[in-house]
């Protein structure tokens, strides 16, 4: 649809490299690479919105002038496809791109057609190559990233090879770079059958004849290139993506009865969008023990055993929930959980606003079913059984009250008999409890979500179906 889109409205653009994979590339396997002319920048952007592109930027701000992310999600093949558009050919080290190619102009005037989308010519491509494979060993981290993948290069050339005239190639690159002295075949063979030592040494010589068309200078490009790297490999330490996109980032949250696949679900979700973009899970039926709760966290095992009628599963039951009646135990660990989801959803908050979507399992409801969210309504406080113990239910709501809402709520269902088979299934402490399946059904599927969107999604049929439908909907919020 975009390349047909861009046909139509005559772009000048084309896929500049790796086009060797350019099967691939239509299968959203692998990133868009587009030079597009900067008369048409306004036009390109208003055919990648409405093609379902957003804008996306670097979180450790590593982009690079006259270059751009843009992400769509394709239902169809299940995956973002990763756009990167360029109005100016940057080249060198994946990090620093110390180099600009001043041929846009040309390039975009050589350009022929390879299964509906418009490439540079072979010779083009061939000698853009060379520079960009030469370059690629100016600097220790792209020497050590770019040959642990060197076969792949090796393919890249023989492929070129094969559809280029390499006397037309010399031509053109004596024609585009005078500066660059070296005859164009021993550059080839440098590439083809050199070891590292020589392609160092060669890629040294094409970075010093290229000198006049660096965007850095040598301490410029050296320094950016430690925080470059510094920042990637913390990102990568803490497990984290680069790019978020540039409306910001969004908290989803997927709910639903037990066994309607909300861990399974959001575990998908996370993992489809965070193959591409910063994305952080969390789950809030379960919060981490802060400072407050930590110790009395670890005597609940043992107050439960001596005390059985202080189990959330006898608070559940339809009897127990209609006297509205709570011993101050049960109201001060409700508390407890109160505090520990806000403190999870400050800390989640803080990435959302730096751009992470954030997907929880799980969301606190706005209405008083006891689960997830505050467990006391105005009854319950009316007949509390002491001032101390009404002073905690007012507390505990208010922090209900003023915790954030989700901007949009994946509300599962699927019918009671799938929750139960799948509950007979799940690998959890305790073993399977088809009671506790039964026994929540009707309270989960009552809770409400003010001022969040809504959608729907019936998860009895096809897990990769249902991931799309979800997908989908996340896409259509952020």
């Amino acid at each position: 649809m975009l390349f047909a889109e861009l046909e139509r409205q005559g772009i000048r653009y084309c896929h500049w490299k790796s086009n060797i994979r350019l099967d691939k590339t239509l299968c959203g396997r692998e990133d868009i690479d587009l030079l597009v002319h900067p008369s048409d920048a306004d036009a390109f952007q208003r055919i990648i919105n409405e093609c379902g592109f957003k804008l996306a930027v670097s979180r450790m701000g590593a982009g690079h002038a006259g270059v751009f992310h843009a992400l769509a999600w394709d239902p169809d093949v299940g995956r973002l496809l990763d756009l990167h558009a360029y109005h100016q050919l940057v080249s060198g080290d994946s990090f620093v791109k110390s180099f600009r190619f001043p041929v846009e102009e040309d390039l975009l005037a050589r350009t022929a057609p390879l299964m509906g989308v418009h490439i540079p010519d072979p010779a083009s491509e061939l000698v853009l190559f060379l520079l960009r494979m030469l370059l690629k060993h100016n600097s220790i981290v792209e020497i050590v990233k770019v040959n642990a993948h060197y076969d792949e290069c090796r393919d890249e050339l023989s492929w070129l090879l094969q559809r280029s005239d390499i006397n037309e190639a010399a031509a053109l690159c004596e024609d585009w770079f005078p500066s660059v002295q070296i005859p164009i075949r021993q550059m080839i063979d440098c590439i083809a059958k050199g070891s590292i030592l020589l392609r160092v040494a060669m890629g040294m010589r094409v970075a010093w004849a290229l000198r006049y068309h660096r965007r850095l200078g040598h301490a410029a490009a050296g320094f950016s290139r430690i925080m470059r790297v510094g920042k990637h490999f913390a990102m990568r330490f803490r497990s984290r993506r680069n790019l978020s996109l540039l409306t910001g980032g969004a908290w989803i949250a997927l709910v639903g009865p037990k066994g309607t696949g909300k861990s399974t679900l959001a575990k998908l979700v996370a993992e489809t969008l965070g193959k591409n973009l910063d994305v952080k899970t969390i789950h809030l039926g379960k919060p981490p023990a802060t400072w407050l709760s930590f110790l009395p966290r670890l005597f609940v095992p043992a107050v439960r055993k001596a005390l059985p009628n202080e189990r959330l599963s006898e608070y559940e039951k339809p009897e127990r929930r209609a006297e509205r009646r709570y011993s101050t135990f049960f109201v001060v660990g409700k508390l407890l959980v109160a505090y520990d989801r806000r403190r999870l959803l400050t800390r989640s908050m803080r990435a959302m606003s730096s751009g992470t979507i954030v997907i929880s399992d799980r969301c606190p409801a706005t209405n008083a079913t006891g689960l997830d969210g505050s467990a006391f309504d105005d009854l319950a406080i009316t007949q509390a059984g002491s001032p101390f113990q009404r002073w905690l239910m007012e507390r505990e709501r208010s922090i209900y009250r003023r915790l954030p809402k989700p901007r949009l709520v994946l509300k599962l269902s699927a019918p009671i008999a799938t929750a139960l088979k799948r509950d007979l299934a799940r690998r959890k402490p305790g073993g399977p409890d088809p009671n506790a399946v039964l026994r929540r059904w009707t309270l989960e599927s009552e809770a409400e979500f003010a001022k969040s969107i809504l959608c729907s999604i019936d998860t009895d049929g096809d897990l990769e179906e249902t991931m799309r439908k979800a997908v989908t909907c996340v896409w259509q919020s952020v």
